[in-house]
């Protein structure tokens, strides 16, 4: 599978920079996400990492790493940076094992705090985790945890009304063609995962919402596909109205159904 070049540009601007303010700290690169699933879509795909290091960063390597960041920000404003810096016994770990550890969102470096830290994360690391620099992650020891990525999916589906479309936000999130194929897309992988164990992109979770659910709901998914993969298209819908309650409808219907897929410790489907 070809890397997109805009990834790999922006993966190799990154550790120009950061080997210039921190000689060596970098010692392996993992792009994670759209760019290593084969599915990078600028404008609206990040560049998803994961860095490995011997040790945490002291005060002092984080302060360089803001300052790298920041710089990598002006000179590469889209697509945004955004990942983890994990040690190699994090690698192995897994994240439910791990503290909070330094992360990067929108290309903004946090002490902690940023939500990539998950089994998910580890998941596509295993699977289709491109390596820009070091060894393989096949050769790592990596953690694996099929139980905790269905118990994190679980509770993505749940969260996701609380969260992001509660009564207050839900119209004017989906009212976005971008809230819409985050949404739309996002709960169909989340079913995906629920009924797999794999971890898809988000182009074949929407074509596994087409030969999953009803016909009814092909409309909006593909909506959710052509924002995601033809944006210049025009759209299904004649009313940004009509193609919010669509979506909204059809989140609540997969997140219905994918908690039908969890079996209960006892073995019973959840009534």
């Amino acid at each position: 599978m070809t890397t997109h070049p805009l990834a790999l540009g922006v993966a190799d601007a990154y550790l120009a920079l950061v080997d210039a303010v921190v000689p060596e700290f970098v010692e392996t690169l993992y792009l994670v996400g759209s760019a290593a699933m084969g599915d990078f879509r600028p404008p609206l795909s990040d560049v998803n990492f994961v860095a490995v290091s011997l040790a945490r960063p002291g005060r002092g390597e984080l302060a360089a790493l803001a300052e790298a960041h920041a710089d990598l920000a002006l000179g590469w404003p889209a697509p945004a940076l955004g990942g983890i810096y994990l040690t190699w016994n994090d690698l192995r770990a897994g994240p439910l094992a791990v503290p909070n550890s330094p992360c990067v969102q929108r290309g903004r470096l946090f002490e902690s705090g940023c939500h990539d830290q998950h089994p998910l994360t580890w998941s596509v690391l295993r699977a289709s985790a491109v390596t820009v620099r070091g060894p393989l992650c096949a050769g790592t020891g990596l953690w694996r945890g099929a139980a905790h990525l269905e118990r994190w999916a679980l509770a993505s589906a749940n969260g996701c009304w609380g969260i992001w479309l509660g009564p207050d936000t839900a119209d004017e999130t989906l009212l976005a063609a971008d809230g819409v194929e985050r949404f739309v897309l996002g709960m169909c992988r989340l079913h995906y995962v629920l009924a797999t164990e794999v971890v898809p992109s988000k182009s074949n979770a929407g074509l596994y919402g087409l030969i999953t659910f009803q016909p009814e709901w092909h409309r909006i998914i593909d909506e959710a596909l052509r924002v995601r993969r033809e944006p210049e298209v025009a759209g299904l819908y004649g009313t940004l109205g009509e193609r919010g309650r669509d979506a909204l409808a059809v989140v609540r219907i997969v997140a219905d159904d994918a908690r039908t897929l969890v079996v209960s410790p006892g073995g019973s489907r959840p009534g």
